[in-house]
């Protein structure tokens, strides 16, 4: 499964080309033109905290979602003519440890899901 990573910031200044430059195509997909598997996306952010995730695969009989938050369907965005009007966006890693240093510094403010609780009761 793919995702496209796609900061909130690039998002806001998107917009601000939008709001600042009236396209005439204004109606548009927004995100990154490079699709990622949501495995490398999970070892991209491991590695901002120094770790190396370990996989387990959850078969149909499981469902997905009580172990990861991303539902088990893929779609890519085309993004051309967010590209026509704005192409510099913010890398995954600079993206990702923008986020991660977020996090750190936000820990108490994130609803969490107990994933981990989960793993532990369904796969020990």
């Amino acid at each position: 499964m793919k995702v496209q990573f796609f900061h909130v910031r690039d998002l806001c200044k998107l917009m601000e080309v939008i709001i600042n430059n009236k396209p005439h195509k204004h109606i548009l997909n927004a995100g990154n033109s490079e699709a990622i598997s949501i495995k490398y996306w999970v070892t991209k952010c491991y590695a901002c905290f120094d770790k190396v995730p370990s996989f387990v695969n959850v078969y149909d009989d499981i469902e997905q979602r009580n172990y990861f938050s991303f539902y088990n369907y893929e779609y890519y965005l085309d993004v051309q003519r967010q590209h026509k009007i704005f192409s510099d966006t913010i890398s995954l890693e600079e993206g990702l440890k923008e986020s991660a240093e977020w996090y750190l510094a936000n820990e108490k403010e994130v609803n969490k899901k107990p994933y981990f609780d989960y793993i532990d009761k369904h796969l020990t």
